[in-house]
C-alpha cells in the first residue's frame, strides 16, 4: 500500500504544480460541456498528464478520467482521476479547487490523494496506515475530531436540500475534508447535490483513516468523525438509511481482515 500512495503523492504533486501555475497565469482558456459544467485546457492536461504517470508505473491498472475516455485494465485496480475538483472556484478565481487522485482495489476504495495547490496542503491516505496532510514539507497525521454531542457539533452543509440541525454549528465548508480530516469540523452533510464517483472518490480513504465514518446513498453523503455518525443519520430527515441503495462503486467498503 505504501508504493502505491507513494506513486500517487508524486503524480498528485506534478499535477499540483501544473494547476497552480495555471491558476495563476492571466489566460484561462474554458468551454463547457454539454451538461453546462466548465472545463479548461489545464483539466485536460492534468488527467492526461496523470494518465502517462500511471499507464507507465502501473500499466495492468484501469484509469478512469473526468474528462477521457476509460482505459480498462487486467489488474482489478482502477484509479480515478479528477484533474481539476471544483472547477467552477478554479474559473472564478478561488483557491478551494484540488487535484484527486484515487485507486480502488477488489476490497473497495484503497488509495487517495488530495492536494489543494493554491492553499498549499496536500491530504493523503491508503487502506490501513492512516492518513496524512502535508503543508510544504511539514508531514501531520490526520485525526478527527473527539466531539461526542449533537450539540455545538460543527458542520459543513452542501447540496440545495441542506438540512436544519438544531445545536449544530453550520461551519465554512469550502475545505470540508480537510476540516473534518484536521478536527477542525465534526461532520459533512450533502444533500440534494448531483455528485459523481470522481467527487466521492477520495472521501471514504481520507475520512475513514483518520478516523472517521462516511456512508453514501442516492440522497446524502454523510461524513462524520465516527463518535457521532449514528446521532446524525437520527436526526437527518432522509434517506431511509437501510433502505435507499447505495452505489457499489462508492460505498465505504470494511477492511480486508
Amino acid at each position: 500500500m505504501w508504493t502505491d500512495l507513494d506513486l500517487a503523492l508524486r503524480i498528485v504533486r506534478e499535477a499540483a504544480e501544473l494547476a497552480a501555475a495555471a491558476f495563476a497565469s492571466d489566460t484561462l482558456h474554458v468551454r463547457h460541456k454539454e451538461d453546462g459544467s466548465a472545463v479548461t485546457a489545464i483539466d485536460l492536461a492534468i488527467e492526461d498528464l496523470v494518465r502517462r504517470r500511471l499507464a507507465a508505473a502501473v500499466p495492468d491498472d484501469g484509469v478512469a478520467g473526468e474528462e477521457r475516455p476509460e482505459r480498462y485494465g487486467t489488474s482489478g485496480r482502477r484509479w480515478l482521476v479528477d484533474p481539476i475538483s471544483g472547477t467552477a472556484d478554479f474559473v472564478r478565481g478561488r483557491p478551494t479547487y484540488s487535484v484527486d487522485l484515487a485507486m480502488r482495489d477488489s476490497h473497495g476504495p484503497a488509495i487517495a490523494v488530495s492536494a489543494l495547490p493554491s492553499l498549499g496542503r496536500t491530504m493523503a491516505a491508503g487502506r490501513g496506515i492512516g492518513c496524512r496532510v502535508f503543508t510544504g514539507s511539514h508531514e501531520a497525521t490526520a485525526r478527527v475530531s473527539t466531539q461526542d454531542s449533537l450539540r455545538g457539533a460543527r458542520v459543513c452543509l452542501h447540496g440545495k436540500d441542506k438540512p436544519v440541525l438544531e445545536g449544530c454549528v453550520v461551519v465554512d465548508g469550502s475545505v470540508s475534508v480537510l476540516s473534518l480530516v484536521t478536527g477542525e469540523a465534526d461532520a459533512i452533510v450533502v444533500a440534494g447535490a448531483e455528485l459523481d464517483e470522481f467527487d466521492l472518490a477520495c472521501l471514504p480513504v481520507l475520512v475513514e483513516e483518520a478516523g472517521g465514518r462516511v456512508t453514501i446513498t442516492d440522497d446524502v453523503v454523510l461524513a462524520t468523525n465516527g463518535v457521532l455518525h449514528y446521532a446524525f443519520r437520527a436526526v437527518l430527515p432522509r434517506p431511509t438509511w437501510e433502505s435507499n441503495p447505495v452505489s457499489t462503486l462508492l460505498q465505504s467498503v470494511p477492511r480486508p481482515s
